[in-house]
């Protein structure tokens, strides 16, 4: 029986490789694959008393490269016979699985990876069953919001980025909320992410108060944007915090309110006022450049120096008083921004969340992912600088 098996191998070798100038490789597999069904049924006919072979049947599977090839599947009569070498041409149900959730996190929509399952693997995954698979994000998530934080932050970021989502019976775009803290290693860790209708302090404060729960006692430095109020909510919950009013939205506040043909000059001028890098700047000649600033546009804008107001105004020059060598990471949320981007790229293909919390699930992986790929885990050198020094 032996010699009848290694026989039937020998020839079919020799078939395929007489074969193999007419074989694309995905034939050559399926050819091999045949011709080990075959010995297989050879072999399961050896020992079935009462079953006999019954031909094959053509079933047809679709690969990377081309769709439709079809191959022969030895059957019996007595249809007990399943070969084991068919297997090699299924994908794996949790490699499946994982190339979902993975075409997911891109921002496919679940009709999209569905039609790309079906086309590529001849596998169906509805949009509901990769809805059910994404729901182990949660699981993640939830987690993380469980699990304690460190005691000291040497600066948080925090911003908002709009998405569309539905709440209820309707949609509409939603604040998603993001902070992001610098340990005393230097390393960087996201600290809140919650999502609500509007931007306001209250919420933020809620954020706030969360991240007392969770074991923050000391942050030394919040930088967000100029939404008013914020700095009295973040030194309510942390009084010897130093709080800094982003300067790039300032300044595109600034912008949005001239003329076209102006704004070049207008944009040379703020970056005068806010380049105050060197070591020897101070608060005091920030306030003389301000004051020259709206001096010269003043006629042209009567309301300019409503940007400036005296009782806010040292919120958007609080990173004079830290080392100049880390000043240029903390004028501004940019460090968050990178974020925000790639948020908005995973998010821009999908039109909307089908609630709130599916929306966070998602947006969590996100920021998981961009940290991974972008060495988020590794300290940033120059925090090693930062210090009051003013």
């Amino acid at each position: 029986m032996l010699k009848t098996k290694n026989s039937l191998l020998d020839s079919s070798i020799q078939n395929l490789r007489n074969s193999l100038s007419s074989l694309s490789m995905d034939q050559f597999v399926l050819k091999t694959i045949e011709s080990l069904m075959s010995i297989e049924r050879n072999e399961y006919l050896d020992t079935a008393d009462k079953d006999k072979g019954n031909g094959s049947y053509g079933r047809a599977f679709k690969t990377l490269s081309k769709n439709g090839l079809v191959i022969n599947v030895p059957r019996t009569r007595g249809g007990l016979f399943s070969p084991a070498a068919l297997e090699l041409l299924k994908i794996n149900q949790e490699q499946l699985d994982d190339i979902c959730l993975s075409l997911y996190k891109k921002g496919l929509s679940g009709n999209d990876i569905s039609s790309f399952i079906d086309e590529c693997f001849g596998e169906k995954a509805s949009p509901s069953k990769i809805g059910e698979l994404a729901k182990v994000f949660h699981k993640f998530r939830e987690s993380w919001e469980n699990s304690p934080l460190e005691k000291h932050y040497k600066v948080v970021f925090g911003d908002v980025v709009f998405i569309t989502v539905r709440r209820g019976d309707s949609y509409s775009k939603e604040g998603v909320y993001v902070a992001y803290g610098v340990r005393e290693d230097d390393r960087r860790e996201l600290l809140a992410l919650e999502t609500n209708p509007t931007e306001g302090i209250l919420f933020w404060g809620g954020i706030l108060e969360n991240l007392k729960s969770r074991g923050v006692e000391i942050i030394d430095l919040f930088v967000a944007d100029g939404i008013t109020g914020l700095e009295d909510e973040v030194l309510k919950y942390y009084p010897m915090a130093e709080f800094q009013k982003c300067v790039v939205h300032k300044m595109r506040n600034i912008l949005n309110k001239t003329r076209p043909k102006e704004k070049a000059e207008m944009a040379e001028d703020l970056k005068i006022v806010f380049d105050n890098f060197d070591e020897n700047s101070t608060l005091k000649n920030a306030k003389s450049k301000v004051k020259f600033f709206i001096e010269k546009w003043k006629e042209r804008y009567p309301n300019i120096g409503s940007f400036f107001k005296e009782e806010t105004i040292d919120y958007s020059f609080t990173y004079i008083k830290f080392d100049s060598r880390v000043r240029r990471m903390i004028y501004t949320t940019n460090s968050i921004e990178n974020i925000n981007r790639a948020i908005r790229k995973a998010t821009k293909n999908k039109l909307s969340f089908e609630s709130p919390v599916r929306l966070l699930d998602y947006v969590f992986m996100v920021i998981k992912e961009f940290e991974e790929k972008n060495l988020m885990k590794f300290p940033v050198t120059n925090y090693k600088y930062f210090a009051k020094v003013n």
